[in-house]
């Protein structure tokens, strides 16, 4: 399970570094994990952010194994930080297809980093304060939790094969502004998952 507590300062292993399409600016991170997470048997899935003298600059969920904790004092308003970033910006509920989140040759080892195809679609949830887009994947409805909001396939508009889905909002990551729009949530569809959200990124 997940060990470090939200506050945490962190920095990216070197693995992690080499790997990682969508790197953060040089700096600290700081875990911003949901409470929960720290309960939940058999996975080392965590959130981290970097928060600079601007807001929040970037948000990753990885695996513990990915970071390497630092010898500094816990920051106890990360999370609070983070969560006013989300529902907000021109953006919002847009879908977009950032592709992989790891580079193509990156070498195979154990990790939570979100994966699949690179044609799945993902939505805008918010946007980071350097204007980047905070973005959650999109999965099949398979097994929905309270931590994965479904949206009915008539509440999506986008091309390619559209079905019942579930927002996976423990695996959000900002995103480059530059990603284009191919979709968006509809706005019947909207109501439930802010609910969600709101609970998941302030809880």
């Amino acid at each position: 399970m997940a060990t470090l507590p939200p506050g945490t300062i962190v920095d990216l292993s070197e693995y992690a570094a080499e790997v990682l399409r969508f790197l953060p600016p040089d700096g600290g991170l700081v875990v911003v994990v949901h409470p929960s997470a720290l309960r939940a048997t058999g996975s080392a899935h965590t959130q981290v952010a970097q928060l600079g003298e601007d807001g929040l600059a970037w948000l990753g969920a990885l695996d513990e194994g990915m970071l390497v904790t630092l010898d500094e004092p816990p920051d106890p308003d990360a999370r609070a930080a983070c969560a006013a970033c989300f529902l907000r910006g021109e953006r919002l509920w847009e879908v977009v297809r950032p592709g992989a989140l790891r580079v193509a040759e990156a070498p195979k080892a154990p990790s939570t980093v979100y994966a699949g195809s690179e044609l799945r679609p993902w939505i805008v949830l918010g946007e980071t304060d350097t204007g980047d887009l905070l973005a959650a994947p999109l999965n099949d409805a398979s097994n929905p939790k309270w931590w994965t909001p479904v949206l009915p396939s008539a509440a999506l508009s986008f091309p390619g094969n559209v079905k019942d889905a579930q927002v996976e909002l423990a695996h959000v990551w900002s995103l480059p502004a530059s990603i284009p729009s191919v979709g968006a949530v509809t706005p019947a569809g909207r109501g439930a998952v802010e609910r969600e959200v709101r609970a998941y990124v302030g809880g």
